[in-house]
């Protein structure tokens, strides 16, 4: 009797532990991890978004060809709950609001500055974990601004302004720069950037600025601008539409001959709509690119292939840099996952800034308390092409130089931390 009193107990016992661990750990019974992702499938960012979704998609094919991400001590097969933000910051409210109704907490996303930024708005309380993989107003990693477990891999569009102006002001050493930028977030950003660097470490650089309204079909009368101005370097940030067209229509009008032709920031799915003989001579930065032979880091170049080589396996064409940064948002997210062995945001985020070292496809990077990596390599310049040097539509440029500086971010005292 004793002993089947014993016998009962230890039964029980084992049997409670098991009742508590299966009620008490939500990671202990789940068949798949559901991953939110959201960008613009419709509206102006449709190009982008597009492209976008197919860099989570691979990270999270490569993964599950793997058998999952690491939970609960078991792999874990990873789904895509793919939905549409239709370019619009209200529409990307209810998508949110519809994830945490279907308890998902963790999503990557973000085509566009406005719609990422209106998130960040909404997870405040610490709801959720939002990786944004575009380009967003530096003042949203100001600490009184971010919500807890924001973070983005490509970071502020107000550090474009400033490495390209220290690019500038180093490689080209002009006595007048012009901004040719258009009239929105995108644009104002990389103007902060810009005129604070030129500001405060190029004083004697003349800075003027034309302003271009976005969806501007015909940028003549501003090129013309340009050209009575005589500056000795444009610098030039369109982006979408608004960049094939105004690229086309500087070399039409013959601006290159005037002056030194930068354009701050492009990415290759808008460059392969520009004809190769309007990139020819002018010099671009891009935050990734496909082709980075010359480079002198054979671990970089490496990744960067054997990227390029899946990539073209499942859709056919190299990767856009936008892309990418959609594929890297998505491999940090499940390494953090597998780091906190949770799907809680806090503990997914706290994950990645107590690890924060991690080597990409872009190179060595590491991620800052503000939610922003530093990347090594923070831009990569490239020369256009000559229509005769191209291989294919998607051989745009030659990679020239690459920007190390420290104007990717700036200094975390700055921003409040």
């Amino acid at each position: 009797m004793k002993k089947r009193l014993t016998l009962f107990w230890v039964v029980s016992l084992i049997s409670g532990l098991f009742l508590f661990t299966s009620v008490g750990d939500p990671l202990a019974a789940p068949a798949t991890v559901k991953i939110g992702v959201m960008y613009s499938i419709t509206g102006a960012g449709s190009a982008v978004g597009k492209i976008q979704i197919d860099g989570a998609k691979l990270a999270l094919k490569q993964a599950n060809e793997k058998g999952g991400v690491m939970l609960g001590g078991k792999r874990v097969k990873v789904e895509a709950v793919i939905r549409d933000d239709e370019t619009k910051p209200d529409v990307a409210v209810r998508r949110y609001r519809e994830y945490i109704n279907d308890d998902i907490k963790i999503i990557v996303g973000g085509t566009f500055a406005h719609v990422s930024q209106a998130l960040n708005e909404q997870i405040k309380g610490g709801q959720a974990y939002f990786m944004a993989t575009n380009g967003i107003e530096e003042k949203v990693f100001r600490k009184e601004e971010k919500a807890p477990y924001y973070i983005s891999t490509l970071g502020a569009v107000d550090g474009i302004g400033r490495m390209c102006a220290d690019y500038v002001a180093k490689t080209y050493k002009p006595k007048h720069v012009m901004l040719f930028l258009p009239d929105y977030a995108y644009g104002r950003g990389a103007a902060r950037g810009a005129h604070k660097i030129f500001g405060s470490k190029y004083p004697h650089i003349k800075v003027s600025e034309t302003w271009s309204p976005v969806g501007t079909p015909d940028f003549t009368s501003y090129i013309i601008k340009i050209k009575e101005a005589k500056p000795d370097v444009v610098m030039m940030g369109h982006w979408g539409g608004d960049a094939i067209n105004a690229l086309k229509q500087v070399y039409e009008l013959g601006l290159r001959k005037d002056a030194k032709v930068f354009f701050n920031s492009i990415i290759t799915t808008l460059a392969i709509g520009v004809p190769p003989e309007a990139l020819e001579g002018v010099t671009m930065g891009m935050w990734w690119f496909h082709d980075l032979r010359g480079l002198k880091d054979p671990e970089t170049v490496k990744a960067v292939d054997e990227l390029t080589k899946a990539w073209r396996k499942e859709y056919g064409e190299p990767p856009d840099p936008f892309a990418v940064f959609a594929y890297l948002g998505m491999q940090e997210t499940l390494r953090g996952i597998e780091l906190a062995n949770s799907l809680d945001p806090g503990k997914v985020y706290e994950a990645l800034m107590n690890r924060p070292d991690y080597m990409s496809v872009k190179g060595p990077a590491k991620w800052r308390v503000d939610g922003r990596p530093d990347y090594k390599y923070a831009k990569f310049i490239v020369d256009g092409k000559s229509p005769k040097e191209k291989k294919d539509k998607w051989d745009i440029a030659n990679v020239v130089d690459v920007y190390t500086g420290e104007e990717l971010c700036l200094p975390l005292k700055e921003m409040g931390w």
